[in-house]
């Protein structure tokens, strides 16, 4: 808090809001207070007050229709048994004759007066012996059961198969013996609109179990209803929930309960504003929907909310004039403070303080545009700060653009440009020169056995050392993994043995201890010379590649200069025999899938499981992809292998509902045009959540072709797929391509997780594509977790997940923890 300048004391303080509302309160409470909220209160309490009225009423309206229609039917049930003159030649006759011929003579009279449907005799065994008229749909077995439960007495049963009818059964008596049972069947239309006369409600009836089936209603599954055209497009609109509902609590208008009844259910309709409600149980089995047209209720209630609105507009307009009127003095500060703020975007930062209107000073309380200036001015000292930062991580950025982050080597990027300048001179001036390529020997068991933490220490000290032998006017480069690139300039062929010789003793003479191990390696050293040998920096790293395979197929240890009339035998024997390995191993299935799991940090939980491909030789020994990719991609094999991997990847999701799983995509896989319909394939034939499939495609396939693997990728992405972006920050143009790419997920290249526990720098980096990755809306992975301090490092620079040999190593099976949590 700034002091006065005048008393050397703290000013006072008061809101800008603060002193607006002082004068504002009353207005603002009378208004849109205690107005808007009595009106809507009080016309929503009337109308539910009302309404819970009338369906009470309704209820008993409509439950005292049908008890109506139930005792006329009794009144009748004992005088149809009498129907027609009894006669000399009509006395010997039985009951049957009897009912028949009553019935033939005032049947048609009971059907219009009393609008029976239909008539049965039943025999004492409960078989139907008489149907009146003959046409009359048969009663069932359950509703036979239901109407002779009695002996005596009778029994009252609404049943609504396919159309809502009244039975009424009574025992019949002839000549003093019981003669069966008697059934009158009456429809309830009469009752319906005798209902809707009355309360000027609609009503419709429907079984709830859905028994009464379609038959031929005129509104499928509502045996009876009122003006069907009118009520049926009402209650399909606005109460299709009710038809499944389960009864609420009994609504009683008396001290007998009425049955269970919904609130209503309200809605518009054609303008028109309706209530539904539900009664369950009007009679077993069978249930109605009342609808009431509320029209008149509702715009009430909707004109009381106008008006309120209206009211709140009014105190709004007074409240704005009155702000407007005690802001005029402020706005010379604020147009200050707006003048000065986009200075910032300039680095103007000096302009932007004298600018700034001071604080304090005034006869007035400070208020928030005091505050607003204390806030641009710690704004513009953190920006300058920040500045300083981003420009400090600038130059990193352009280092590792250039440079191994493990080795602080050149990386190959760099390498081939300097290489190619090196050509050009050697070319101009016809100097010579040779390039070493040095691949370590059994590198990869110094990982398996202690872990990459302990491979990195090797390679770091190799390049250390090797650095110390070589001359300023060598280019010496990590090209990746354990292989290393040098090249001598103006150098024969005698010169670059005697050099190659000089850094395998170098080499040989390096050992790392881990615990009770001591770790030692040896380097295969090809050789080619320039310009005899190439002219292009990617044939003479070629030529030297195939001069060092040669040098490991005679053993380790080796150096091998290139002869260019074994070029081709040596690059086809090798193409060849892993060629026939890789057609075998898709032949006999001797591909695996091996599973390591990729934690969510927070948690300390698994997020899902990257698959890693191996391949298992005919002695049963696994062989690990760096043999066989290679020699895959040349060949063409690689899109067979990667179909293979995603059918394999696809067939275990579908078997294990838990997993999630990402798979690594060839470089060639986006410019397979069967890619896209392969994923389509397998995902119809086995019925799994696509987003539990990930794919991972590495930076520089996607760059290589942006616009077709943007395409691509976007087109799996509409399956519900997700990407991964692979080994990100390796390449240069990462940052300017990762909004192009349809990615969810960033792998941080392993380089630069290594040593995240000592480098500053790799830090500042992680962090950053961590940020960068949020705020498009990405989740960030690091890869070569190896030990616990790099893993609270990630949790601390907001990475989300994390992989490694300290949470788990590929496996066979996946493994299900339990994993660490950082906290």
């Amino acid at each position: 808090m700034t002091r006065s300048p005048a008393t050397g004391t703290l000013p006072r303080f008061m809101s800008l809001r603060w002193q607006a509302l002082i004068a504002l309160s009353l207005v603002l409470f009378l208004v849109n207070g205690t107005l808007a909220y009595m009106a809507y209160q009080q016309a929503n309490a009337q109308y539910e007050l009302q309404q819970s009225g009338v369906r009470e009423n309704q209820i008993r309206q409509l439950r005292g229709l049908v008890a109506r229609n139930f005792e006329e039917m009794t009144r009748l049930v004992n005088v149809i048994p009498l129907l027609g003159p009894e006669t000399e030649a009509n006395q010997d006759e039985d009951v049957g004759e009897r009912l028949r011929r009553g019935l033939e003579s005032e049947g048609t009279l009971l059907g219009l007066e009393w609008d029976l449907r239909s008539i049965y005799w039943l025999t004492p065994a409960g078989r139907p012996a008489l149907v009146w008229p003959v046409d009359s749909p048969p009663l069932g077995p359950e509703l036979i059961r239901s109407l002779t439960r009695q002996e005596e007495g009778v029994d009252q049963v609404l049943a609504c198969q396919p159309e809502c009818l009244q039975y009424l059964s009574a025992p019949l008596l002839w000549r003093g013996q019981p003669a069966g049972t008697l059934v009158l069947g009456r429809s309830l239309a009469d009752a319906l609109l005798a209902f809707h006369r009355l309360t000027g409600a609609e009503v419709a009836l429907f079984t709830p179990d859905g028994t009464g089936g379609e038959g031929q209603h005129l509104v499928p599954g509502f045996p009876a209803m009122t003006h069907p055209d009118r009520t049926a497009p009402i209650i399909q609109a606005l109460a299709a929930g009710l038809l499944a509902a389960q009864p609420a609590a009994p609504i009683p208008a008396s001290p007998e309960p009425l049955g269970g009844a919904f609130k209503g259910v309200l809605g518009e309709f054609k303008g028109d504003w309706y209530e539904v409600f539900r009664l369950d149980d009007l009679a077993p089995g069978v249930s109605a929907l009342v609808v009431d047209e509320v029209t008149a209720e509702t715009r009430a209630i909707q004109s009381a909310i106008h008006n309120s609105i209206l009211l709140g507009i009014g105190g709004l307009i007074l409240s704005g004039s009155l702000l407007l009127w005690l802001g005029q003095f402020s706005v010379r500060r604020l147009r200050r403070v707006a003048t000065a703020l986009p200075l910032l975007a300039e680095s103007r930062y000096a302009e932007l303080r004298e600018i700034l209107p001071q604080v304090g000073g005034r006869l007035t309380p400070n208020d928030e545009l005091d505050q607003l200036s204390q806030t641009a001015q710690a704004l513009t000292d953190r920006m300058e700060q920040l500045q300083h930062d981003r420009e400090e991580a600038e130059s990193r950025l352009v280092w590792m653009a250039d440079h191994d982050p493990l080795t602080r080597l050149h990386n190959r990027r760099r390498f081939n440009e300097d290489f190619q300048r090196i050509l050009d001179q050697a070319q101009r001036y016809g100097h010579q020169g040779a390039v070493l390529f040095l691949d370590l020997d059994q590198f990869k068991d110094i990982n398996d056995l202690s872990g990459h933490q302990v491979g990195d220490l090797m390679l770091r000290r190799i390049a250390d050392q090797l650095t110390k032998l070589i001359r300023p006017s060598d280019l010496f480069a990590r090209l990746g993994g354990d292989e290393f690139a040098l090249v001598l300039p103006e150098c024969d062929k005698a010169e670059a043995l005697v050099c190659a010789e000089r850094l395998q003793r170098a080499i040989r003479g390096i050992e790392v201890r881990e615990h009770a191990r001591i770790h030692r390696v040896t380097a295969t050293v090809g050789i080619a010379l320039f310009p005899d040998q190439g002219h292009e920096p990617s044939e003479l790293l070629a030529n030297a590649d195939i001069a060092m395979f040669q040098g490991k197929e005679k053993g380790t240890g080796r150096i091998q200069c290139f002869a260019p009339e074994d070029k081709a035998r040596e690059l086809m024997d090798a193409r060849v025999t892993w060629r026939d390995k890789i057609s075998e191993g898709l032949r006999a299935d001797r591909f695996q899938l091996h599973f390591q799991p990729i934690v969510a940090i927070a948690t300390g939980t698994i997020h899902h499981w990257e698959v890693l491909l191996r391949l298992r030789d005919p002695g049963g020994n696994l062989v690990h992809p760096d043999r066989f990719i290679p020699v895959a991609e040349k060949s063409g094999q690689i899109l067979a292998i990667d179909h293979w991997v995603m059918a394999q990847a696809v067939q275990r999701l579908a078997r294990d509902p838990r997993l999630r799983l990402s798979i690594n995509l060839s470089g060639r896989a986006l410019d397979d045009p069967a890619l896209l319909a392969d994923v389509e394939r397998l995902l119809g034939e086995h019925p799994i959540d696509p987003s539990r499939l990930i794919f991972e495609v590495t930076e520089t396939a996607a760059v290589n072709s942006l616009v077709q693997a943007t395409e691509l990728m976007g087109s799996i992405q509409r399956l519900g797929c997700r990407f991964a972006l692979d080994d990100f920050g390796s390449g240069y143009a990462s940052y300017a391509y990762l909004r192009q790419l349809p990615v969810a997920e960033v792998k941080i290249d392993g380089a630069f997780i290594r040593d995240l526990e000592h480098n500053r720098e790799d830090r500042i980096f992680v962090k950053a594509i961590a940020d960068m990755a949020h705020g498009m809306g990405k989740r960030v992975t690091a890869e070569f977790v190896e030990n616990e301090a790099i893993y609270r490092v990630l949790h601390e620079l907001g990475v989300d997940h994390a992989q490694g040999y300290f949470l788990g190593k590929p496996e066979a099976e996946p493994a299900w923890g339990p994993f660490p949590a950082p906290g």
